[in-house]
């Protein structure tokens, strides 16, 4: 009987030193996880705040969120998001727009419904007040079923947002910005090429955001005659072979080109692409190398902040 209470009490007490060890590791992961998340916003701290000053009227920030895009452009007094990274919580799309001191945002567009560009666009929806949400139209058939789609639109209905589905060839102004609309040219078969493709003109300077557009709808941009010339171009589909076509790049000439990328197993961005864009003459910035990247302008001319320095 001593034996058996014996044993049972040795049993007990490696039953509490488990259960002990289990909620350590657990209270440690959660330690980790946040204090990841302040790493990330801490180590950014020094490059906003030099991009946070009057002498430049606009700012473009490339949020180094992996392979995903986000960006946040400030030009005067309104604030623009295109896209918003994918549902890691480590690439925190509105604790960074409340560091900018963003409250309201004049324009959001989700370039396509893919996880890595709207990954937190409902917790971006719930948190401010949004002028204008700019989508494209999706084809029946391809409508999809993803939870962060399905995410998106609720809050899309639950703050009675408005969506506006664009086109190739409309063109609209925010403040002293311009914007026109390059594609979807027509309605594609892969959500890819479905993206918003935007081009945006301030003073003598002009961005070209692709979201994921493919090769089919780089043709009919080239073919539209529409004004592809820019001074930056993000780089479609995180540099994936996909995109970047020798035409449509000789078309845009970019000065810089911005990819968006992070560890993947498909090897994003791809050599070839880098060799093309480069022998265009063009500066190439990779989030996954540069960390994140702010351009700013007056309008006449760029100058690049990155978060880490390549030599």
């Amino acid at each position: 009987m001593n034996n058996l209470k014996r044993k049972n009490i040795k049993i007990s007490i490696i039953i509490s030193i488990l259960a002990a060890s289990l909620l350590s590791l657990l209270f440690l992961g959660k330690y980790l996880r946040l204090e990841k998340i302040y790493q990330v916003f801490n180590k950014l701290n020094s490059l906003e705040l030099k991009s946070d000053n009057n002498e430049y009227n606009m700012c473009v920030h490339f949020l180094d969120v992996g392979k995903a895009d986000c960006i946040y452009i400030k030009c005067e007094d309104k604030h623009i998001l295109i896209d918003a990274a994918n549902k890691d919580v480590s690439s925190g799309v509105v604790e960074y727009l409340c560091r900018q001191n963003v409250d309201k945002l004049d324009l959001v567009i989700a370039t396509h419904p893919h996880s890595d560009h709207i990954g937190q666009m409902h917790d971006v929806i719930n948190s401010f007040e949004i002028d204008n949400f700019v989508m494209s139209e999706i084809p029946q058939k391809i409508i999809p079923t993803f939870t962060t789609y399905k995410k998106m639109l609720k809050s899309i209905q639950d703050k009675q947002l408005k969506i506006k589905l664009v086109h190739a060839g409309e063109k609209f102004t925010l403040g002293n910005l311009k914007i026109n609309i390059l594609s979807p040219c027509r309605q594609y078969d892969n959500l890819n090429n479905n993206s918003v493709v935007m081009r945006l003109e301030y003073g003598n300077d002009s961005f070209i955001f692709m979201g994921d557009a493919e090769k089919e709808a780089e043709n009919d941009m080239v073919k539209s005659n529409l004004n592809l010339d820019s001074t930056v171009l993000k780089v479609g589909h995180h540099g994936s072979s996909t995109s970047t076509t020798k035409d449509f790049l000789e078309k845009v000439a970019p000065e810089f080109s911005i990819i968006s990328v992070g560890k993947n197993i498909h090897k994003l961005p791809k050599k070839n692409i880098i060799k093309r864009i480069k022998k265009t003459g063009s500066k190439v910035y990779r989030t996954d190398t540069h960390g994140t990247i702010i351009l700013r302008t007056n309008g006449k001319g760029i100058d690049v902040l990155t978060e880490r320095r390549i030599a």
